[in-house]
């Protein structure tokens, strides 16, 4: 199968790849990038490509985005896949004014630390040396090399910068209330398959247990642990690519 490469114009730039991502233009400054504009820019894209359903896969952060457009556009979603994610998050009531504040702190250090500021620049193997020992999730070389094939830029010295948002490590999460999660897990209508990676430890965290909860208590959704950490549809893409293509392709999508 051939890939076309494709440019979607939108008010900000144009999307390549998910916004702050890639060869995607960056969401415009001052703000917070949330779960909410993620969303949006996808029903740009839908809009743009007059699609009127569609399968989706996404990983991690992707997973989430993509389960919240399935909870707000259901009619959408023809059927989905999440791969190791946990999200969106609940916040409980009483943290609220506390995940508010650390947002908006979050978000000014990030600009003052950035604004004016050229980013730092790696030669090739220093970049990829960045991400095989800095991502909590551990990659082979080959994986390593396969993720930052779109997320590095060129510079005029021949050193490579990367091009993702610096706003991403501010939390996008909206902050719902566990409530409010539920409701948004029980409106996605579309029949998901949700694979979880048995060696990430994240998914321990009380908080993600009560999603995945959440998400167990949604009869069209099933969850299907496999072998491997948070990357391993990098790592090891044969052992989910058949799970996958059977949950997508066949009559009754249950494996």
């Amino acid at each position: 199968m051939n890939a076309e490469e494709i440019s979607i114009p939108v008010p900000w730039g144009h999307i390549s790849d998910i916004p702050g991502h890639g060869c995607s233009s960056h969401f415009s400054p001052g703000f917070r990038i949330t779960l909410e504009s993620y969303v949006t820019a996808i029903k740009r894209v839908v809009d743009h490509l007059q699609w009127k359903q569609f399968k989706c896969i996404g990983h991690s952060m992707g997973g989430m985005i993509a389960s919240f457009f399935a909870s707000i556009y259901p009619e959408y979603i023809e059927r989905l896949v999440m791969i190791d994610c946990a999200g969106p998050m609940s916040i409980y009531p009483e943290d609220t004014i506390q995940f508010m504040r650390t947002l908006c702190d979050n978000l000014l250090m990030v600009e003052s630390k950035t604004m004016n500021r050229s980013p730092p620049s790696y030669t090739y193997e220093q970049a990829v040396n960045r991400i095989l020992t800095k991502r909590p999730s551990k990659l082979t070389r080959h994986s390593a090399d396969i993720l930052i094939k779109r997320s590095l830029i060129k510079n005029s010295d021949g050193k490579y910068s990367f091009s993702t948002d610096q706003r991403l490590k501010v939390d996008y999460n909206q902050g719902f209330t566990p409530m409010q999660q539920m409701v948004l897990i029980h409106s996605i209508k579309c029949p998901v398959l949700y694979l979880l990676a048995a060696e990430n430890m994240f998914q321990k965290l009380p908080g993600n247990k009560l999603t995945r909860k959440m998400y167990k208590s949604n009869r069209n959704i099933q969850i299907v642990k496999v072998n491997g950490n948070h990357d391993v549809h990098l790592n090891h893409p044969e052992r989910i690519a058949d799970l996958i293509n059977t949950f997508l392709f066949s009559e009754c999508s249950k494996l």
